[in-house]
């Protein structure tokens, strides 16, 4: 049985069904594409990465500039020509940029793995199903030793198709979640 909220949630969903299906399509279809075309999506996604750091490089010394009269801003000054000097180096040399966010992927899939693992451990005795915890984090400590394995040549397809399937999954959930919501009026 729906309470209130979910039948009102329902509701506000039911009003946006066509845009849910055509983002979810959207979505469908770049992770597709994202999918088919790996190297190029990472090359786009690194691109993008880079303009952004770029920007953020400039805004940031703007600010850090107009704080001239605050001891510290000296630091912030610091900071932001790091990042606009990493903005710069992704833009001029993508390779090395898509190197370094494959490292990330691959520091965060070994942080969650050992996370997850320590977290089933403490579970235990307290979730019948703990075990499933444990597994999950072994997975991630087993991908991220394969892409590590595998680096730099994986750094070439690994964002983009990574990015394909977060876009496919996602377009997926929404173009089901149109029809779903549809069959319930």
């Amino acid at each position: 049985m729906q309470t209130n909220n979910e039948t009102g949630t329902a509701n506000e969903i039911m009003k946006f069904r066509g845009s849910f299906r055509n983002a979810g399509l959207v979505f469908a279809a770049l992770g597709l594409a994202a999918i088919l075309a790996p190297v190029i999506a990472t090359l786009v996604i690194e691109q993008m990465v880079a303009w952004l750091l770029l920007f953020w490089g400039v805004a940031g010394l703007a600010f850090a500039w107009s704080f001239r009269t605050v001891l510290e801003w000296r630091i912030a000054l610091v900071f932001f020509i790091g990042v606009l000097i990493t903005g710069l180096i992704f833009v001029f040399f993508p390779s090395r940029g898509v190197s370094f966010l494959t490292g990330i992927i691959v520091i965060v899939l070994f942080l969650e793995g050992l996370l997850s693992i320590w977290l089933g451990l403490k579970l235990r005795g307290q979730l019948p199903n703990w075990r499933w915890v444990i597994a999950s984090g072994a997975c991630a400590l087993l991908l991220g030793a394969i892409i590590l394995v595998q680096w730099p040549t994986s750094s070439t397809w690994l964002l983009g198709f990574l990015t394909g399937l977060n876009f496919l999954s996602t377009g997926i959930s929404m173009f089901m979640l149109s029809i779903v919501q549809g069959k319930q009026t």
